[in-house]
């Protein structure tokens, strides 16, 4: 019976201490300036804790017309943007494809114009796909 109650209790610290699931709304951060008046942000929208991975949601904005939501990524890839000529914001993706080393590949995935998003000024509300088991 002692041994039924410390696995019960051992479990139940587990399940308590991994902080697995929803980490909740809006854990912001980090914000990176790319350009002029022109950020990177990013959200933490899934908490692995020691069971899996975090999940991190990028973003971009300029703080006043516009955060357009742009991709998410893991332990085993990488998103960040660059801008082009103050006007084009380039989106890549660094991929871990290593099976026993880190072998990295850098692809680009995505361009938007700054014009066109700043024109529509639709705001993208961090951490809104949400994350269920």
């Amino acid at each position: 019976m002692k041994n039924i109650v410390i696995t019960v209790m051992l479990l139940a610290l587990f399940c308590t201490s991994c902080g697995f699931g929803d980490c909740g709304e809006d854990i912001h951060f980090r914000t990176d300036s790319i350009s002029n008046n022109i950020y990177q942000e990013k959200y933490r929208c899934f908490c692995g804790g020691a069971t899996t991975t975090d999940v991190i949601y990028v973003y971009v904005t300029d703080s006043a017309s516009f955060r357009k939501y742009v991709g998410d990524y893991d332990d085993q890839d990488y998103i960040f943007v660059k801008c082009r000529n103050d006007s084009i914001v380039d989106v890549y993706q660094k991929k871990d494809v290593g099976v026993i080393e880190h072998i990295y590949k850098t692809k680009m995935i995505n361009s938007y114009n700054i014009n066109d998003l700043k024109r529509k000024k639709k705001f993208d509300i961090p951490c809104k796909k949400k994350w269920r088991l």
